[in-house]
């Protein structure tokens, strides 16, 4: 089962610069150009998922778009460990691939219900930070903002995800870049607030 683990921080849109100047930041190398990545996220009318703590969506990259699966987990301090399962997208939902058997027949039942609910766009600028043999992250910037109908809310987070080493590896990271930037740990994921921001339902 694929399992995805990575700490999320949060900081204020204006300190972006001194962010992306932070020689943590500044030296990592650069994975590609910026994206700007935007996603759908689908559930039934019901919201049937959300309440089986469990996140469809798909995603542009360029040319391509990505199906992702993800089950919710506890967050602590941003510390996330959660499975997660991706895939090309072939013009309608393939949950075959999901390991999970609770997960892949809820989704097998729920697979001709799934609509809309809402949207996420912002640019991703990637670096790749290897603090010594063993250990790669993945630091990813994003700035955009998450879209339900006529809401809108802002993203302006720090994605440090585990390649190689130990979740304390990402601890440690995060610590030496909250010494000097105005980071918070985000414990919300980008589809728990896209879900905050919807209407009731009766």
């Amino acid at each position: 089962m694929p399992l995805e683990i990575e700490l999320k921080l949060s900081f204020p849109e204006e300190s972006l610069p001194a962010l992306m100047r932070h020689p943590i930041i500044a030296s990592a190398p650069r994975e590609g150009e910026t994206e700007i990545l935007d996603s759908t996220y689908f559930d039934t009318p019901a919201l049937t998922l959300k309440t089986q703590q469990i996140a469809v969506r798909l995603r542009k990259h360029g040319a391509e778009t990505v199906q992702t699966v993800k089950r919710a987990a506890v967050s602590h301090d941003g510390l996330t460990q959660r499975s997660e399962w991706e895939q090309p997208w072939r013009g309608q939902f393939d949950f075959s691939a999901i390991d999970d058997p609770e997960a892949a027949a809820l989704l097998a039942r729920m697979r001709d219900e799934l609509v809309p609910v809402f949207n996420t766009r912002f640019s991703r600028d990637i670096r790749r930070f290897r603090p010594r043999n063993g250990v790669c992250i993945l630091i990813m910037i994003d700035t955009g903002a998450v879209v339900a109908g006529a809401r809108t809310t802002a993203i302006s987070e720090i994605e440090l995800e585990l390649a190689s080493g130990e979740a304390s590896d990402l601890r440690h990271l995060a610590n030496e870049l909250k010494k000097t930037l105005p980071l918070v740990p985000e414990d919300v994921s980008k589809a728990e607030r896209g879900y905050k921001m919807l209407p009731p339902r009766i």
